[in-house]
């Protein structure tokens, strides 16, 4: 595996699981800076942003910059600054969606008459006024930009809805899908690892713990994939799945060694 320049990891079940780090992690992310590979580090939790995962991440003690993190958050932002500059956007999503919207220089209403496009993500303060809003911009055909589809993500020791909780009640009321969905499995998130490593895809090494998010990703992307058993996946599932993981290893350990 030392054939890898550069390594695209998923962060939760993968480098810690809740507020415990995964045995090893620090000292495999020191050992491949010292080889000279290159990382960055993708997450699909769109409640935080980078700033956010920064301050977790040096409590954690993790070796990492904020500038090699790309939540889903912040991978939203840069796909609408680069493609809806002008638009003005309505949001139902967390403070972190928000705060790394407006970083990017998007024009935020509160209206939803007055708004371009819909973005949403994962928000604890889903209400049905906000379902309502969405749905009169998504049933007069506004383009809806979603952060990712998960229907659940750990928080704080237990697991709560994600994002697709939002996508799901919208989905079903207006009968409209998503038009873009920027997290993974999508292309859109692992596009933007890939231009931060500056390497070929072939050169690369995406590290999960979900197939259908991780390994998936990384098939859709045309990137090799590695699977770790230290997040809510077992050997047997892997059996099982029809993604099938270029490598499947105990930890994260073993790209270290």
């Amino acid at each position: 595996m030392r054939k890898y320049k550069g390594y695209i990891f998923d962060m939760d079940g993968v480098l810690y699981r809740g507020d415990t780090l995964i045995p090893g992690a620090v000292e495999t992310l020191e050992a491949l800076r010292r080889r000279g590979s290159r990382l960055v580090f993708v997450s699909n939790n769109s409640t935080r942003s980078r700033e956010d995962y920064a301050e977790r991440i040096a409590e954690l003690g993790l070796p990492i910059a904020e500038e090699e993190i790309i939540p889903a958050t912040y991978a939203t932002a840069r796909y609408l600054a680069e493609r809806h500059a002008e638009a003005r956007v309505f949001v139902v999503g967390a403070l972190g969606l928000i705060k790394e919207l407006l970083e990017a220089g998007l024009r935020l209403v509160a209206e939803p008459e007055k708004a371009d496009i819909l973005v949403t993500g994962s928000d604890p303060a889903i209400n049905y006024q906000k379902l309502s809003q969405a749905t009169a911009l998504l049933l007069a055909g506004k383009p809806w930009v979603t952060t990712n589809l998960d229907r659940l993500h750990p928080a704080e020791g237990r697991i709560i809805p994600g994002a697709g909780a939002v996508v799901g009640a919208l989905q079903y009321v207006t009968r409209r899908a998503p038009d873009v969905v920027v997290g993974k499995p999508s292309r859109h998130i692992v596009e933007q690892a890939l231009s931060k490593l500056g390497l070929a895809r072939e050169e690369c090494l995406i590290v999960g713990d979900i197939i259908e998010s991780d390994i998936l990703a990384g098939k859709n992307a045309g990137i090799d994939t590695a699977l770790v058993l230290t997040g809510v996946v077992g050997r047997e599932e892997v059996e099982r799945s029809e993604i099938k993981p270029d490598y499947v290893l105990e930890s994260i350990t073993e790209l270290g060694e």
